[in-house]
């Protein structure tokens, strides 16, 4: 597909849009079936993904053109797309994807304005593995002069590298999105509770293991989906994953959140499907001579309970160490009864 893409205006003024991303390789088709995909809104004009479930491209587009939610713009999300814009059409030909929209879309003389929406539009479509870009027709014509500076009569390549990097915030607000940590954690301020976010979606995803928001983490963040359980039931659960040191909590076979942990050392947490047995708000370990706040027993004496440190790799004498800030949101989430898979898939 043929595309466009935005960069923000600066101070030598609006530079040439029209970009076309190649994200893959040419020899990979578009996946334009029904995925969790990002839209892109602005936060005090930075550029900002959020998350967006939609059958097929045109979807996509028209979720962008409906704009943030009101949850989303109470957090401070706008979007330069004029309230109203809607599509006459959008064709896939060549991995490149062609949009006709009606003339709303090139309404105003903000060149800002004008630059930020096709930025939005190419950005979310260039997220569809398989796009190479976008073209944009108003009308069914190429907007000629309609965009200050830009030439959308032709592709223009750009590396994927070359777009402008989300903010924390934007970030942030990625991070729970995908279940990584809690809603209330999108400040846009550094902190322990981020750091402790990327290094789950760091193990996650594989990736070097230090809570460090780098370029690497950045570009996987963008084309990450939310996770999905290894295993399929009905109801609140929890996967624990050895492997990946990660313990998910689970409604209705959907992931709602993603608990960095740390497990037994040298293989000393079992393997196997438990259930909760046990709660103690305040537990006391005799054999160790400590206090385990939080806890939640699903085998023997081994619990889910707070502890420090929680480090990237097992060193438990079996349990499941939690941060303090996540240890009673698991508490709260797993009853008595709650099924607990610990599984090695995902090492």
């Amino acid at each position: 597909m043929a595309g466009t893409t935005g960069r923000e205006p600066n101070g030598a003024g609006v530079r040439t849009l029209g970009v076309a991303l190649a994200l893959i390789a040419l020899a990979v088709p578009v996946d334009a079936a029904a995925k969790t995909r990002h839209v892109w809104f602005l936060d005090a004009a930075q550029p900002t993904p959020v998350q967006r479930t939609a059958p097929g491209v045109p979807a996509l587009v028209r979720s962008l053109l409906a704009g943030p939610t009101k949850r989303e713009r109470a957090e401070g999300l706008r979007s330069a797309i004029p309230i109203g814009t809607t599509i006459r059409g959008v064709r896939i030909e060549r991995r490149v994807v062609t949009v006709d929209l009606v003339a709303r879309f090139a309404s105003g003389r903000d060149e800002r304005l004008l630059t930020a929406r096709v930025g939005q539009l190419v950005r979310t479509l260039r997220g569809v593995p398989g796009v190479l870009g976008v073209r944009v027709r108003i009308e069914g014509g190429v907007p000629v002069g309609l965009f200050p500076g830009y030439d959308l009569r032709r592709p223009v390549v750009e590396p994927l590298a070359e777009a402008r990097a989300p903010s924390l915030r934007a970030t942030q607000r990625l991070l729970a999105d995908l279940g990584f940590m809690a809603p209330t954690g999108v400040t846009g301020r550094e902190g322990d509770e981020t750091s402790t976010a990327i290094l789950a979606f760091e193990k996650w995803k594989g990736l070097p293991r230090d809570g460090v928001l780098d370029k690497d983490v950045t570009s996987a963040l963008l084309l990450t989906t939310r996770p999905s359980p290894s295993r399929s039931r009905l109801g609140r659960r929890v996967e624990i994953h050895l492997g990946r040191q990660v313990a998910l909590q689970i409604v209705d076979d959907r992931v709602v959140r993603v608990f960095h942990i740390s497990s037994g050392a040298g293989g000393a947490t079992p393997s196997g499907s438990f259930r909760v047995y046990r709660k103690e708000r305040m537990s006391w370990s005799v054999p160790f001579s400590s206090w385990m706040p939080w806890a939640s027993y699903f085998v023997g004496g081994i619990a889910m309970h707070e502890y420090w440190p929680v480090p990237s790799y097992p060193a438990s004498h079996g349990c499941i160490r939690m941060m303090a800030r996540d240890a009673p949101l698991m508490y709260t989430f797993a009853t008595h009864g709650t099924p607990v898979d610990v599984l090695w898939e995902g090492a």
